[in-house]
This record gives C-alpha cells, sequence and structure tokens, in this order.
C-alpha cells in the first residue's frame, strides 16, 4: 500500500488488493480507450482537447480514489498539466506497485528448471540424503 501526495491531498493506493487492482486496470483500460478517441476528434479546438483530456483524468481519479476525488484534487479546474502530473504519479507508483506484485509471486513460484532440479536434488531421499549401510555386504563387522 502507498500513500500518494497529489495536489497537496494524500492518496491511498493498494494495488496488492485484487478488488483494488480490478478497479484500476478497468480505468486505466477507459483511459486509453477515450484518449484514443479524443485523438480523432480533430475539430476540436485546442481548449475544447484540453477539457477532454482533464475530464477523461478527473474520471479516473473518482473511479480508482472515490466519487468527489476529482473535485478535491483539481478544484474544478482544467489545468492539463496539473491532470497529466497527477495521473503520472498514480501512474508510476502503480508500475513500482506491479513490480513489487511480480517479485512476491516470482519468489514462490519456482519455474518448471528449478523445479526439475529440486526434483533430482531429492531423488535418494529427503534433501538428497543418501543412507549407506556400515560394514560389508555380508552384514558381518570385518573388524
Amino acid at each position: 500500500m502507498s500513500m500518494l501526495k497529489i495536489c497537496g491531498q494524500e492518496l491511498e493506493l493498494d494495488l496488492f488488493d485484487a478488488d483494488t487492482m480490478e478497479v484500476y486496470e478497468k480505468s486505466m483500460d477507459k483511459v486509453v480507450k477515450r484518449a484514443e478517441e479524443t485523438k480523432k476528434h480533430t475539430e476540436l479546438s485546442n481548449a475544447d482537447g484540453i477539457r477532454e483530456m482533464c475530464g477523461i483524468v478527473k474520471d479516473f481519479f473518482d473511479e480508482v480514489f472515490g466519487g468527489g476525488t476529482a473535485e478535491k484534487l483539481f478544484k474544478g479546474k482544467n489545468n492539463l498539466a496539473i491532470c497529466m502530473d497527477a495521473f503520472g504519479i498514480v501512474s508510476s507508483e502503480a508500475g513500482k506497485m506491479k513490480g513489487q506484485v511480480n517479485a512476491i509471486t516470482n519468489k514462490y513460484n519456482m519455474n518448471r528448471a528449478q523445479r526439475r532440479q529440486e526434483g533430482k536434488k531429492n531423488k535418494h531421499g529427503k534433501n538428497g540424503a543418501v543412507v549407506t549401510p556400515i560394514g560389508n555386504a555380508s552384514g558381518r563387522d570385518n573388524s
């Protein structure tokens, strides 16, 4: 879990939680799709394009962090630099957290080659220990 400071507000992002990760991923997909659609609207003025992009970012914040978050952060303004910086902070932190998730899962999931190697080590008994008899083959002690 991470605490992010964005536009003077602290937001909690816990992508180790499956439900939060699901909301985040769906919201990111929406951002990508809507941004691609906005690029197709070449008839938009620059100001309208900025409003559209800020709206996409604001919707993302409300979906991921709860309704009203965008208003708290951006106070009704449509400043592209501020919106994109805020979005960048979340995206960057999410990238770090996804890396941590992968590291955790990889730590406990051996790949096939590792499992085969472990199997070879344990072939002769637990932890590779080999039991050897004391004395000769006849069972008599020749000492």
